[in-house]
């Protein structure tokens, strides 16, 4: 297969370039285009008033000066290559992008604009043990690479380009192997906790961003607790804004 990588912790990145190594492994030709630095939390931002920059850091590899979402669109958009891909894939992503995750995540933002382009297209995300330096730096991406590579075919067929549109997003945590695999209709809600904190700096009022704890609520069937006991999180995640069905009654006035 054609494979695009993209992911928004950037192409220098350990969970992508594992993720490359190992589909490459099994004959596929993988392609990367990924932010050239850090691009967590961006969502779906797409560049359009900017110039964004490609530098190639390698065969088939390119460090991107935009979003992940602008990744996937110079790879699927432009001129660039003379072919149509299979299937994108976003990630190993450094933490998990589970249930709320989803809003923010610029590696989601890259799986969904995948599907709007016609792509099947899958999200992959690892979460530490611990949100410390000490666990990120022993973060195992192995086995979830492993197992996106053995079940490439199954993962793209779950995908669905046709409105309405679905990427896959899947989770696991950092660890040398899964107990199994579980589909997940349920998706976490997160109380992040976050809160800002503003600072006078010689009269300009500065905005510092503070992380919480992103604790889930809690609930059996969803993402977060199958992944925390140890399984591999699989959810079906719309690429268009569903509204929910209309309310009987209402009324307006004009």
């Amino acid at each position: 297969m054609k494979i695009l990588l993209s992911n928004d912790d950037g192409i220098q990145a350990k969970g992508i370039n594992v993720l490359a190594e190992r589909l490459e492994k099994d004959g596929h030709e993988v392609y990367v285009i990924a932010p050239d630095s850090n691009r967590s939390a961006v969502s779906h931002h797409i560049t359009m008033y900017n110039v964004n920059t490609l530098k190639e850091t390698g065969t088939n590899r390119w460090a991107c000066s935009g979003y992940p979402s602008d990744c996937v669109c110079i790879g699927l958009k432009s001129n660039m290559f003379d072919f149509k891909f299979d299937v994108v894939i976003s990630g190993i992503n450094e933490g998990a992008n589970m249930g709320t995750d989803i809003v923010y995540s610029g590696t989601c933002g890259a799986a969904r604009q995948a599907v709007l382009d016609g792509i099947p297209a899958i999200a992959l995300s690892v979460d530490p043990e611990e949100w410390t330096i000490e666990c990120r730096n022993k973060m195992k991406y192995e086995a979830m690479a492993d197992f996106a590579a053995k079940n490439l075919e199954q993962l793209i067929a779950l995908a669905r380009t046709e409105v309405p549109r679905v990427f896959v997003n899947v989770n696991g945590a950092s660890t040398d192997s899964y107990l199994g695999v579980k589909y997940c209709q349920s998706l976490c809600i997160r109380d992040y906790g976050d809160t800002l904190k503003i600072i006078d700096n010689n009269g300009v009022k500065e905005s510092h961003f503070v992380p919480g704890g992103a604790t889930p609520k809690p609930d059996e069937n969803s993402d977060a607790y199958v992944v925390k006991e140890g399984y591999i999180a699989i959810s079906r995640v719309y690429a268009e804004p569903l509204a929910t069905e209309i309310v009987d009654g209402m009324q307006f006035k004009l």
